[in-house]
């Protein structure tokens, strides 16, 4: 850093004699004055506010002692030319000092998340063993007990499971969305039945909704293929995220109902709750993740700031495209498409925004 200074430093002093030379010799018939501005420019780029000033006060002197025109001014003109260099030098810096010191700051909270993140990241990947443990011994210990459980003891291992699944489910969504938001996250595209991926993301919030007394809904079209084309496991983990959310504001005795049909030629998924909704003015930015954080202090019904941060990501991942509607008292509809399907897979073909854009 010193020596990029003293190399600016020597052109700058280079710069000003070139200019003083010229004008010494050119500056009755070309207006060589203005050239000073080009070492000033350097000069507070360089050293900033007060090395712009130096250097608008040095262009001042230089100017009324080498410029032939400049001894034939008035004194009040040399002195506005000397002000207007120290001027022109002092808020160039200044700003050239402004955005350095941006720089630094943004650089610094940068690292500071970059560094927030591995920890997050380290620590999360870390959960994920114990936790897939504890899910494999509260079910194993559900179905080996259970003609010894009572009713009590089976309703706390089934609360431990909802929980604990409700956790891995968390867990999986903040390892991945950082893949998924630098693009790096692996879509393994096979075919697989639509049905069963729906039904197993049905069975892995079975036991949440009927501890909670919810009914679960699921209607499918004659229209929707016995075959599609995509990630069967991030398709499951959508549907779980939402489902998920939508048990958590469905009161008990409600409806959650879940409904698959072609739009078009999209496959279009749909999860209908019974909550609160969600107030107009986050509809459009529910899916960031501290729009969610936001939305929940101010008592919206939304998740963790996680679920479906992920959901788009991973919709969009495959081509598609989510969207919510709500209406406050009226529950909450969560659609998302996913593209064409074809033998070959996945049909290269722009999503229709305005088709879904009006049917939804």
């Amino acid at each position: 850093m010193r020596a990029k200074k003293l190399v600016a430093g020597v052109l700058i002093v280079l710069a000003f004699l070139a200019v003083g030379l010229i004008d010494a010799h050119c500056g009755f018939t070309l207006p060589v004055w203005s050239a000073y501005l080009v070492p000033i420019s350097v000069a507070a780029i360089s050293f900033e506010t007060i090395g712009g000033v130096i250097a608008g006060a040095i262009a001042g002197l230089m100017l009324f002692s080498f410029s032939p025109a400049a001894k034939t001014w008035g004194t009040e003109i040399l002195l506005g030319w000397l002000l207007g260099f120290m001027g022109w030098g002092g808020v160039l810096g200044y700003f050239q000092w402004q955005a350095r010191s941006f720089y630094e700051v943004s650089k610094r909270l940068q690292d500071q998340e970059h560094l927030r993140d591995a920890l997050i990241e380290f620590l999360v990947h870390d959960l994920r063993s114990p936790l897939t443990n504890i899910i494999s011994g509260l079910e194993t210990l559900l179905v080996s007990t259970e003609d010894n459980l009572t009713p009590e003891d089976r309703e706390l291992i089934e609360m431990a499971l909802i929980g604990a699944h409700r956790l891995l489910t968390m867990v999986n969504s903040i390892l991945d969305l950082r893949k998924l938001e630098e693009g790096k996250f692996p879509l393994y595209l096979k075919e697989f039945e639509p049905h069963e991926a729906v039904g197993e993301a049905i069975r892995q919030v079975q036991l949440w909704a009927r501890q909670s007394n919810i009914n679960l809904q699921v209607e499918f079209e004659p229209s929707v293929p016995e075959k599609m084309i995509a990630d069967r496991w991030v398709l499951i983990r959508i549907l779980v995220n939402l489902l998920s959310n939508a048990l958590k504001y469905t009161p008990s005795g409600g409806t959650i109902k879940v409904q698959v049909f072609m739009d078009d030629s999209w496959v279009h998924f749909s999860i209908t709750d019974q909550g609160p909704g969600i107030p107009k003015e986050y509809l459009d930015r529910i899916f960031d993740r501290f729009v969610q954080v936001e939305a929940r202090k101010a008592g919206a019904a939304v998740g963790t700031g996680l679920g479906l941060t992920f959901c788009k990501l991973a919709v969009e991942a495959h081509g598609g495209r989510i969207w919510i509607e709500s209406e406050l008292g009226k529950g909450t509809t969560v659609h998302f498409v996913l593209p064409p399907v074809t033998k070959g897979g996945l049909a290269e073909q722009p999503f229709a925004t305005s088709t879904h854009a009006t049917k939804s």
